[in-house]
């Protein structure tokens, strides 16, 4: 039988609460402190230690909670004139992304390189995305949400649990002054995330994938 590992939907009660109160207790018991002094503290400063107490909790609580919860974000409308600045304007919209949320969990990264290559222009690259009709690429909206999102906790949780530190996406290919783009993520060594363009007429390597949604994904 295989373990449930969804988020309970009840919060924690007094009952289950006792638990952590008897290892607390047994845990001052085997620490050899003085009675009266503890005591002392105890009473005058326990609320402010059960203060830090549940902080502690709850970080950890959190911590367990992003390694088996996809974030879910709402997608975000993109004005690439807002966004990027006069003159940039949606090129090409590709494939069928549809639906007003990211299920960051269904993320994978895809290259589109075939056997014994090690790059392809970004026009090939839309050629084989093409091609794959079932590949739901993610767009800019998808994006925008990654992006604007407080503290980037879905990108530090991609990293995290995907080792995820390049995105690129087709689904909205963009031009500027004649050239054409798509919107990537990246992360530095020290785990902070930036944004660019990257050009299709560049080359584009496996450490320059493409963000997939694994409705139906083939290999990653």
């Amino acid at each position: 039988m295989s373990k449930d590992v969804s988020p309970s939907e009840v919060t924690i009660t007094k009952g289950q609460c006792c638990k952590l109160m008897d290892v607390g207790a047994d845990a001052l018991v085997k620490s050899g402190l003085p009675s009266k002094e503890t005591q002392d503290v105890i009473e005058e400063e326990g609320a402010e230690i059960a203060k830090v107490l549940v902080a502690d909790v709850r970080r950890r609580v959190e911590a367990r909670l992003r390694a088996i919860e996809p974030h879910v974000l709402e997608r975000l409308p993109f004005d690439p004139e807002s966004f990027s600045g006069k003159g940039w304007e949606v090129d090409e919209r590709v494939g069928n992304r549809t639906g007003g949320n990211l299920d960051a969990g269904q993320i994978v990264r895809m290259d589109y390189l075939r056997e014994g290559e090690t790059y392809i222009t970004g026009d090939e690259r839309l050629h084989r995305i093409k091609e794959a009709p079932g590949d739901i690429q993610l767009d800019a909206e998808d994006f925008l949400a990654l992006w604007q999102e407080q503290g980037h906790a879905t990108l530090r949780w991609l990293y995290d649990t995907k080792g995820i530190t390049w995105l690129s996406f087709w689904g909205t290919v963009l031009r500027d002054s004649g050239s054409r783009g798509v919107l990537c993520l990246s992360r530095d060594d020290g785990g902070s995330w930036d944004w660019d363009y990257r050009w299709l007429g560049n080359d584009w390597v496996y450490y320059y994938p493409a963000g997939v949604l694994a409705s139906n994904p083939r290999t990653e």
